[in-house]
């Protein structure tokens, strides 16, 4: 967190059901996990196991549920800190490492012990993303709870446009395919034909009813101005960026340009480009962001740590 940042007020309420799952299922997953690597390691039947974890799960997801619910405020706590969601994925990473107990210690590690842990690095990493997702999200929310005073669709253009990236994904899937082809495998060909349709599929004019849109293959996001910053809503994940990230707004002949601070290499690679098709009046646009960048002077800013 930038240090001369000041913390707007969030708008904080008793979290949401699906918050309140899904710590619970994630302090579940947890707890469980712990008891199981220390049963194997303890040579602890695997029957009694079988018996206990399951039922050990669902008793410590209730707890995680109510938890989650008395604490108000969870959700944008553990979203506020990039430190706090990072800590989301450490029960996975000691999971893992747990593999690596034999090199550390004289532990006989059996093949169930491989296979159990791996499993619950897998449960807890893929519900630490859950959690992680939804706390940013719910911070995000907190953070931009005023009614946005402009909305586009973010067709990207330039170098990060979703058609440089969509070719050259479907380029190197027709390289692949002709190698693994020429190495003697039928399946080779069928990639590359993939590859070859997908990429002629940019270029060509197809028709109306079935067409592939190289700039919004897939659910494009949206950006919403709003007084504390920017956030860039992708349906399942959000972003926010507040005003002091800013540097300038640009409008050219084919984008909505916003410069981000940024320096050495990174710096115009982190830029926002919005191409106008997706705005409706790109001069409008542009003299609100200038508005609301002019007043975020005044006003409190956001921590920048949810802005990557």
């Amino acid at each position: 967190m930038v240090s001369h940042e000041r913390q707007v007020a969030l708008e904080v309420s008793e979290p949401d059901i699906g918050f309140q799952a899904g710590f619970g299922f994630y302090l579940g997953i947890v707890v469980t996990g712990i008891v199981a690597i220390a049963g194997l390691l303890g040579d602890v039947a695997t029957a009694t196991l079988l018996g206990v974890l399951p039922s050990m799960v669902t008793a410590v997801a209730i707890v995680g549920h109510i938890l989650a619910k008395r604490v108000q405020g969870l959700p944008e706590r553990i979203g506020r800190s990039r430190w706090r969601r990072l800590a989301c994925y450490v029960p996975a990473a000691a999971f893992a490492a747990a593999l690596s107990l034999p090199t550390l210690a004289p532990i006989d590690v059996t093949g169930r012990f491989v296979i159990v842990t791996i499993v619950l690095a897998a449960l807890a990493g893929v519900s630490g993303f859950g959690l992680e997702r939804m706390a940013k999200n719910r911070y995000v929310d907190a953070i931009t709870a005023d009614e946005p005073a402009a909305i586009w669709t973010w067709h990207r253009i330039g170098l990060r446009n979703s058609e440089h990236v969509m070719n050259a994904m479907m380029g190197l899937v027709v390289v692949t395919g002709l190698v693994v082809a020429w190495m003697g495998s039928i399946y080779g060909v069928f990639w590359a034909l993939y590859g070859i349709i997908m990429l002629a599929s940019t270029y060509l004019d197809i028709d109306e009813d079935w067409s592939f849109d190289p700039n919004d293959p897939w659910n494009p996001p949206q950006i919403h101005a709003h007084e504390a910053g920017l956030v860039i809503d992708k349906s399942v994940a959000k972003t926010f960026i507040p005003w002091d990230e800013i540097e300038a707004v640009q409008v050219t002949d084919e984008a909505l340009v916003l410069e981000r601070r940024r320096s050495g290499l990174v710096r115009g690679w982190s830029d926002i480009r919005c191409s106008r098709s997706g705005i409706e009046d790109p001069e409008d646009v542009r003299e609100t962001l200038e508005q609301l960048r002019n007043r975020a002077g005044t006003y409190p800013t956001a921590s920048a740590d949810t802005a990557d």
